[in-house]
């Protein structure tokens, strides 16, 4: 009798340890599948920002880059964008076209080099009134923004009353500005809301 109740006893502890059911496994299946589709569009929508912060972050040092080499070597510096080969790059004249081996950078992909939001009058205060939009930027012996006239002297470059301002947009509508006040702040900023939000 005894040895029959521990044979039940044994058997009853092997089925209470028994594995997931089939019904357990699909319901933790679907939860897995619900968190996913939440959270992978936000993934994806924070490396887009990320990717294009960044490229702002870039173009904004390249310009601090051309700066200081103008001071360094006491000629004006430019920087432009080649539409071809998709970079930033510094040069001592801003007619020339992009040539390996000139300071550069890329854009990443997915991000374009653009004209201007229809929100930008912030920014216009900002760079001291109505600013010189995309082109060349170019910065004298003295580390201050310039221009110079298309086919003119590169080496004359005369500093504008106001600042300069570039944009770049990435495909979801997301914008960052870079500028420059015509003291030689260089400042990235990021548009809150593509419609209508305040640079930040």
């Amino acid at each position: 009798m005894n040895s029959r109740r521990k044979q039940d006893d044994c058997r009853s502890g092997r089925r209470q340890e028994a594995g997931f059911s089939l019904v357990e496994l699909l319901i933790v299946c679907i939860i897995l599948a619900i968190i996913s589709a939440i959270a992978i569009p936000n993934i994806m929508q924070m490396n887009t920002n990320y990717k294009l912060d960044g490229g702002g972050h870039a173009v904004a040092s390249l310009l601090q880059q051309a700066r200081m080499q103008a001071v360094k070597t006491n000629v004006p510096v430019y920087a432009s964008f080649d539409p071809n080969a998709k970079v930033f790059y510094v040069n001592s004249n801003p007619q020339t076209a992009y040539v390996a081996g000139n300071p550069d950078v890329a854009l990443p992909g997915g991000i374009t080099f653009t004209g201007t939001p229809s929100n930008h009058t912030q920014l216009d205060t900002y760079v001291g009134g109505t600013p010189q939009l995309g082109g060349a930027i170019g910065f004298n012996a003295r580390g201050l923004p310039c221009t110079t006239t298309n086919g003119g002297n590169p080496a004359v470059c005369t500093s504008p009353t106001s600042g300069f301002e570039w944009f770049i947009q990435n495909a979801n509508g997301g914008w960052e500005a870079i500028t420059v006040t015509p003291a030689g702040r260089i400042k990235c900023w990021r548009l809150s809301s593509a419609s209508s939000g305040t640079w930040q």
